[in-house]
């Protein structure tokens, strides 16, 4: 069924110039810019008429796909199986530059698998520093409750996504006013310190102007801090903040067996 040297192996010896990125501590402090890539995939229901041989050899191919791009590649995997009808599975894919992406996407494409999946929707993200951080002292920042050093993992059990787009209002009122809604923002965000944040921009690249993601153990104390977040001033300058994405962490072994 499979050629020796499997087409999509092609595509990871294009990979090889490229670097493997180093994770910040925090990425809305660090100034090294990150490409992030969230690909959410639905498997085909064909997939579910081949023998248990064809799908065992294509699982085997699928992870040693995935092994070959994260050399290049930071790749985070999460189900959403059964937690969202349009999807099955999350590949968070992090890169130094955009052809990592395609790269990685072309070679699962032509994969055996790659045959067998929808992706209904993709995210693509720019990291760089928060405008709303980088004006103040360090001892400013503490004072105001500005957000606190965080370990950048993405290795939590929960993993939320919400792409969104502010009004063209908020952009037009002055920044220290917009400013000082933000840090009731992170104020608030604060008041949950086992919930972390990633804030990443789409402004000029895609269809929203953010992805914000979440990573948290315990489901009930994030969406405590959704709800105390909805009280915030800002809160009325978000023009859309759908679809909302609740993921699980699955290590590939693991997710492979759920999806597939």
């Amino acid at each position: 069924m499979f050629e020796t040297k499997p087409e999509w192996q092609i595509y990871v010896s294009k990979a090889e110039t490229l670097e493997r990125p180093q994770l910040p501590k925090n990425i809305h402090k660090s100034t090294e810019r990150l490409v992030f890539c969230y690909q959410f995939y639905k498997v085909r229901q064909d997939w579910w008429q081949l023998s248990e041989g064809e799908r065992k050899e294509g699982k085997r191919e699928f992870l040693e796909l995935i092994n070959a791009f994260n050399r290049y590649l930071v790749i985070r995997t999460y189900s959403t199986l059964g937690l969202k009808a349009t999807t099955d599975f999350l590949l968070w894919l992090i890169s130094k530059k955009m052809e990592g992406i395609e790269l990685f996407t072309a070679a699962l494409n032509h994969s055996f698998v790659g045959c067998y999946l929808d992706r209904p929707y993709t995210y693509l993200t720019l990291t760089r520093p928060s405008i709303y951080l980088r004006h103040s002292s360090q001892q400013q920042q503490t004072k105001q409750g500005e957000q606190e050093e965080q370990d950048f993992t993405g290795e939590a059990t929960y993993f939320f996504i919400y792409p969104f787009t502010k009004t063209h209002d908020w952009y037009q009122l002055p920044y220290e006013q917009r400013r000082e809604m933000m840090i009731e923002h992170f104020r608030i965000g604060n008041q949950f310190p086992t919930v972390k944040t990633y804030t990443s921009y789409s402004i000029g690249l895609d269809d929203y102007e953010f992805v914000v993601a979440f990573e948290s153990e315990d489901p009930n104390e994030f969406q405590e801090c959704v709800m105390k977040l909805r009280e915030a001033k800002a809160r009325p300058y978000t023009l859309v903040d759908t679809p909302i994405w609740t993921c699980l962490k699955q290590n590939p072994e693991d997710l492979v067996d759920l999806v597939f």
